[in-house]
C-alpha cells in the first residue's frame, strides 16, 4: 500500500469513528474547521482556483463586478492521460479555461480582462505556486483566491508556504456553498471533500502532498 493511500485509510477510519461517536454539532465543527475567509479588499487581480465550476466562476464574477480587481486570472488545469484517451476516441472534450471564461463572461467579465494562465498543473500545490510566479511577472502585489469552503484552509497554506513573500493573497469562497450550513457527512461528495482536505493537510505537515489536487 502507497503511503498515500495510507493515509487516506487512516484518515476515512478517523472521521468515521467521529461520525459514530459524535453528534451533529461536534461533526459541523469538523467541517467549519476547514474553511478560512479574509476581509474584503481591492486587489490586483482575483483568481479563481481551478475546481468547482461553475460556482467559482460566478463567485470571481461577482466580486469583479464589484470593482475589487481589474482582472481575474485562470489557471491551466491538467488533463488527465485517460481522458485525452478518450478524447481521442471522440468524447466530448473538457476545456477546462474554455469553460470557465464562458462563465465568467456570462457574469459580466470582459475577455480582455481574463488572463489564462498556459502551464498545465495538476496539484493545488503546483498551481498556485504558477500563479505566485505570474503575479510576481506581473507586478501584482495582492490577489483574492476564490475557491470553495472546504478548500479554502488548505489553499491558505499552501500560499503562505509556496508563493512570494511580498504578494498577499486574500481567501474568499463561494457563499452559495450549502457545506457552510448543511450536513456534510450526510452527503457523499460533502463528505469525500471533507476527507480529502484532513488528508491534504495532513500530507503536508508530513511533506507528501504532491499528489493531491
Amino acid at each position: 500500500m502507497t503511503r498515500a493511500r495510507w493515509w487516506l485509510v487512516l484518515a476515512a477510519l478517523a472521521l468515521g469513528a467521529i461520525a459514530v461517536l459524535g453528534h451533529g454539532a461536534a461533526l459541523r465543527s469538523i467541517g467549519r474547521a476547514l474553511v478560512v475567509e479574509d476581509p474584503t479588499a481591492k486587489a490586483d487581480a482575483i483568481v479563481v482556483v481551478a475546481g468547482g465550476t461553475p460556482t467559482r466562476e460566478e463567485t470571481a464574477a461577482r466580486l469583479y463586478r464589484e470593482g475589487l480587481a481589474p482582472e481575474v486570472l485562470l489557471s491551466n488545469q491538467f488533463t488527465p492521460d485517460r481522458v485525452r484517451e478518450l478524447i481521442a476516441l471522440g468524447a466530448r472534450r473538457f476545456d477546462y479555461q474554455g469553460e470557465a471564461r464562458m462563465v465568467l463572461e456570462h457574469g459580466g467579465v470582459p475577455a480582455a480582462a481574463i488572463v489564462a494562465l498556459a502551464p498545465p498543473v495538476k496539484t493545488t500545490e503546483a498551481e498556485l505556486k504558477v500563479v505566485g510566479e505570474a503575479s510576481r511577472a506581473r507586478g501584482w502585489r495582492r490577489v483574492i483566491l476564490v475557491t470553495s469552503p472546504e478548500h479554502s484552509r488548505r489553499v491558505k497554506l499552501v500560499w503562505s508556504r509556496l508563493a512570494p513573500r511580498d504578494i498577499e493573497a486574500l481567501v474568499r469562497v463561494v457563499p452559495e456553498d450549502d457545506f457552510l450550513d448543511g450536513d456534510w457527512w450526510r452527503k457523499r461528495r460533502q463528505a469525500e471533500a471533507v476527507l480529502h482536505e484532513y488528508l491534504g493537510l495532513t500530507a503536508i505537515y508530513l511533506g507528501v502532498s504532491s499528489y493531491l489536487k
